[in-house]
């Protein structure tokens, strides 16, 4: 008999979400594009980095603190821009520290070109492969998630890549940066790439009506039908909001464990008096058990 989920090993409890109306788990921090809300300013990054991205003019770059769904924004472009026969995408989920070299040979096995131990021999292959590339009508596409570690050698080899041209004069590839708002700061000491940053976006915690409208797409998402009683009642967003400070994948974390609660409970819904008790009783839930 479980007393208490958050002191269970879950590789071996497996939640039945369909008591919560659900087909799958409605919230994890995993980045998934299936589950990514749009809030205002998900909307204004997805638009302006998309048009820059079609639209030939290099690079792009989106900041945001921890949690706030830069990793899912890397997922949905990659996702994207990956099925469409125009484009061919590479993700580099984090670059290898410090070394030019290094990052063009995690670029170029992303797209399978063959990697070289010299910095010139890997320019030369990638040059080929991008120009051919956009030769036929596919133009490449590089998405460097946690970007804000990369060194000015590595921006530096970049900006290299930038400067070569389709058979048309267009550029040969198309780079979209996301990263900690240092990245902002790094770009500063790299100018002749930040020169060829073609949109700036921010990523800001949601308030609390995105907050509420992220918990209920969500749930939308993993099959709970519309029509059904709401599960989080209209009072339980603000302490949810307030605990989490509007960050995506706080407010996801703390979703996951409200829920799973209440399947052990046996609830129906998640009011405020709940999500009170919950944090009053475990304040640890983030920590490692």
């Amino acid at each position: 008999m479980v007393e208490n989920l958050l002191e269970t090993d879950l590789t071996r409890y497996k939640p039945d979400w369909e008591k919560l109306g659900v087909v799958v788990a409605p919230f994890t921090i995993e980045a998934d594009p299936r589950f990514m809300y749009l809030s205002t300013e998900t909307r204004r990054a997805l638009s302006k980095v998309s048009y820059m991205v079609e639209a030939g003019q290099g690079a792009s770059v989106v900041v945001g603190e921890v949690g706030t769904g830069k990793t899912t924004l890397a997922s949905w472009f990659h996702s994207r821009y990956d099925r469409r026969p125009d484009f061919v995408a590479a993700r580099v989920d984090e670059p290898p520290k410090k070394s030019g070299l290094l990052l063009l040979r995690r670029v170029a096995a992303e797209f399978g070109v063959r990697t070289r131990r010299a910095t010139e021999d890997q320019l030369n292959e990638l040059r080929d492969f991008l120009t051919e590339t956009t030769a036929q009508g596919v133009l490449p596409l590089v998405i460097i998630d946690e970007a804000h570690e990369l060194e000015p050698e590595q921006f530096k080899e970049l900006r290299r890549l930038l400067n070569f041209r389709d058979p048309r004069g267009g550029k040969a590839y198309q780079v979209i940066l996301l990263g900690r708002p240092e990245l902002d700061i790094n770009l500063r000491s790299s100018k002749d790439f930040n020169d060829r940053v073609a949109t700036r976006s921010s990523l800001d915690p949601l308030a609390p009506d995105d907050t509420a409208a992220l918990i209920e797409y969500r749930l939308l998402a993993a099959g709970r039908d519309g029509r059904q009683p709401p599960l989080f009642l209209p009072d339980a967003i603000l302490p949810i909001w307030r605990e989490t400070r509007g960050y995506p994948r706080s407010i996801c974390l703390l979703c996951l464990h409200l829920c799973l609660e209440l399947l052990v409970t046996g609830g129906s819904q998640i009011d405020e008096a709940f999500v009170m008790k919950f944090l009053e009783t475990h304040s640890g839930y983030r920590q490692a058990e």
